[in-house]
């Protein structure tokens, strides 16, 4: 560690025994379990101590005075607070408000969010304080943090007291797409999403008292349902009348758009005199105005070519959706849909479900590609001792089969050709590592659907990335809860 840090717990009651619930007692031993693993690696130390390095690096800068004992000390107990309420909060599934509401009126969950005390009062994080908490780091240092724990868990010496200590010398290999939550990407529908955002702007202005000469925005928000309304209609009707009803909208977008550019300037003018927001309000306002004035007209020019000039536009240069960022369709010919919006996930795990090595791309790469990427990172980076590596049909190719061999490791990669892959299958060892696949199936599963809500809300890539970090962490430590240990052991042998 950067820095001398010491964090002692405050004085709690005990939690209290509930009789005869097996379900809230397993609720309790793993939350505890998961607790003691934190305490036995430290991860939230280490968190802690790189929080007050960034906080002293910028106070320094600043020209601010070095940092006191007592300022370290709130600095030590807010990284750690917000370590584990961020940890918490992936883990029973619930929103900020939930989640304070839940530390709030639990014993166990404030024992772990080291908010519990028995003298003066408990101060529970609400629900801003849990939203910040976890934009608190990037998904960089969330990747030292698993790297931490898989270490702790792969050591042979068996830091952890697991009945059966873990390696990751077998690794299965598999991808995923995780959906953005957007609407179907109709191009008119589009247009309509900025038109309305850059509407609603404009009455958010007018309510703060900066007002100028425009017919009412209600009025415009009427035209443009009436627009959108015609065009639903209008789907399976003439193209020439469809033509009509899209030049229509694409008038009153042109109409919007300039009274929305002529708001923004108005607002960066006289914001100070003519309304009462706050230059941060007036700044968030701005931001998403700017944004939508700026997608509007590559949203009309999307829609002219398919609709007007019956022009495909290529996937890359598709305007997917005007909220979410780096939106990809990936077609994948599963049997819920043939397309997907959003993200591939690639993640590799071990034996025992435990996962070493994920990226969620920006881009939209194959998975020939990630599998490389990710047995250099596994070799390189991380230093893992890899016996074989597993995965289906699309994982496969003679490069990485070569890219194996080199590394000295047992391609158990599913071959594209049925008359391959039936002469691979008479090998034991082959076979067992196919069979054995099938379960990361249900390891993404239980990533997405369990850990996560199906779908990731963030917008920007970036959020996106820290969200699969903090989901994989999350992951791993449940895992490890879970495991059975030397001391349950002897306990069910006495």
């Amino acid at each position: 560690m950067k820095n001398n840090i010491a964090y002692q717990a405050e004085l709690s009651y005990p939690v209290f025994e509930i009789k005869n619930h097996k379900d809230y007692f397993e609720y309790c031993k793993l939350v505890e379990r998961i607790d003691e693993l934190l305490k036995l690696t430290g991860m939230d130390l280490h968190f802690a101590d790189e929080y007050v390095s960034r906080a002293s690096a910028c106070n320094s800068e600043s020209g601010g005075s070095t940092v006191s004992p007592k300022q370290l000390r709130r600095m030590t107990q807010t990284a750690i607070q917000a370590y584990r309420c961020t940890l918490l909060g992936i883990l029973i599934g619930k929103s900020y408000r939930e989640q304070s509401i839940l530390i709030a009126e639990s014993l166990l969950l404030q024992r772990f969010c080291m908010v519990a005390r028995i003298c003066g009062e408990i101060k529970v994080p609400t629900k801003s304080t849990l939203q910040r908490y976890a934009n608190f780091f990037d998904e960089g240092f969330i990747r030292d943090q698993v790297a931490l724990l898989n270490r702790h868990a792969f050591d042979q010496s068996n830091h952890f007291g697991l009945c059966d200590p873990l390696e990751a010398q077998d690794v299965f290999v598999d991808a995923t797409c995780m959906k953005a939550r957007i609407h179907f990407p109709v191009d008119w529908v589009l247009i309509k999403d900025c038109a309305l955002t850059i509407l609603k702007a404009i009455l958010v202005i007018r309510k703060h008292g900066l007002k100028h000469r425009i017919k009412s925005p209600e009025l415009f928000i009427s035209e443009l349902n009436a627009s959108c309304m015609s065009m639903a209609s209008l789907s399976r009707q003439s193209v020439k009348k469809r033509k009509a009803a899209f030049r229509r909208l694409k008038k009153l977008a042109r109409i919007i758009r300039t009274h929305g550019r002529r708001y923004a300037d108005l607002l960066m003018a006289f914001r100070e005199e003519s309304t009462d927001l706050s230059e941060a309000e007036a700044e968030c306002i701005l931001k998403r105005m700017e944004k939508m004035l700026g997608l509007l007209p590559e949203a009309v020019v999307q829609a002219h070519a398919r609709i007007i000039k019956g022009v495909q536009v290529e996937n890359e240069d598709k305007l997917i959706s005007v909220y979410h960022e780096n939106i990809n369709v990936i077609k994948r010919g599963k049997a819920g849909g043939q397309v997907e919006f959003g993200n591939m996930l690639f993640i590799a795990e071990q034996a025992e479900g435990i996962i070493v090595d994920w990226n969620l791309y920006r881009a939209d790469v194959k998975e020939v590609q990630a599998t490389k990427e990710s047995v250099s990172r596994m070799t390189e980076e991380l230093e893992l001792d890899i016996a074989s590596l597993t995965g289906d049909r699309g994982c496969q190719s003679a490069r990485n089969d070569k890219l194996l061999a080199e590394k000295g490791i047992y391609s158990g990669l599913c071959p594209r050709n049925p008359l391959e892959c039936a002469e691979r299958m008479q090998e034991d060892k082959f076979r067992r590592l196919q069979k054995r696949r099938g379960q990361t199936e249900g390891r993404i599963g239980i990533i997405k659907n369990t850990i996560l809500d199906g779908s990731l809300y963030e917008r920007e890539i970036e959020g996106k990335q820290l969200k699969i970090g903090w989901a994989i962490l999350v992951h791993n430590l449940w895992c490890l809860a879970r495991l059975p240990t030397e001391e349950k052991k002897l306990g069910k042998a006495a």
